[in-house]
């Protein structure tokens, strides 16, 4: 569910994130990557989660050019490159930006970090999850020619087929509601696969919270709906199938396999 903003803090939100952007420009040219950069782009991460203005916002002031330039010039900074990451899978939540993400220089980008060897998984999980949304809006809507949609869709479901289940998260997801939109996606099995991963991942690790957030959400029957359908590919249906058995779970054997 998106954040719906009064004028007061529409106004200053607009501020902050123009006084950010201008901050990261004012680093780039002087070619500086430094704790007040890193700063400036986990706030303006946590100012575009759920919050759809934000995220157009700054898609408006060419915030996307430099992050580009971010990840050219400082492509060895792992913190640098998650908080960038988690930013640009919050813009990807939003439908209306998918057409500007088409891009093959974004595009490009994104397939790269798929093997992404910096900070644990979450460039490259955040990476996949981007493509993952962009996969999502059909065949018809892919536009970039090179990498083209097939080879997208082949390398993210090579790069899930090597991530741990058990991989710790820096994450903290209040809706599972764009997740599970992907889980309903027969037309991408790439992006269903990203989706059904991650719900395996934080029901596994993350028990305590992402359970009963997935309760709460509906996730179960959608994750059923799955199970009974015969287009999902075979790592799909195994993943749902792990999920909906922790969910049903009894609590007592739950405390058990977590001791």
């Amino acid at each position: 569910m998106l954040k719906h903003e009064h004028n007061d803090d529409f106004l200053l939100q607009q501020k902050k994130v123009l006084g950010d952007l201008e901050i990261v420009e004012t680093k780039l040219k002087n070619k500086v990557c430094d704790e007040l950069l890193k700063v400036c782009w986990c706030t303006l991460w946590n100012v575009t989660d759920e919050t759809e203005s934000n995220c157009i916002r700054l898609m408006n002031q060419q915030g996307m050019y430099l992050i580009l330039d971010c990840f050219n010039g400082f492509s060895d900074k792992g913190e640098l490159l998650r908080n960038m990451m988690d930013l640009m899978a919050n813009i990807a939540e939003v439908q209306k930006l998918w057409q500007n993400l088409m891009n093959e220089e974004y595009v490009t980008v994104f397939t790269i970090f798929l093997e992404s060897k910096k900070d644990g998984i979450e460039v490259r999980y955040n990476a996949a999850g981007v493509l993952s949304h962009l996969l999502s809006d059909g065949e018809e809507a892919w536009r970039v020619e090179s990498p083209n949609r097939d080879e997208v869709i082949w390398r993210i479901v090579q790069a899930i087929q090597r991530w741990p289940l058990e991989s710790q998260r820096n994450i903290n997801y209040r809706s599972f509601g764009p997740i599970l939109n992907l889980v309903r996606c027969f037309r991408s099995h790439a992006s269903q696969y990203w989706a059904v991963w991650a719900l395996c991942n934080l029901t596994k690790v993350y028990p305590d919270k992402y359970i009963k957030l997935l309760k709460e959400e509906g996730g179960l029957e959608i994750l059923r709906k799955v199970m009974r359908d015969p287009r999902p590919i075979t790592a799909i249906q195994e993943l749902a199938k792990q999920v909906i058995d922790r969910v049903q779970m009894p609590v007592e054997a739950s405390e058990e396999i977590n001791d």
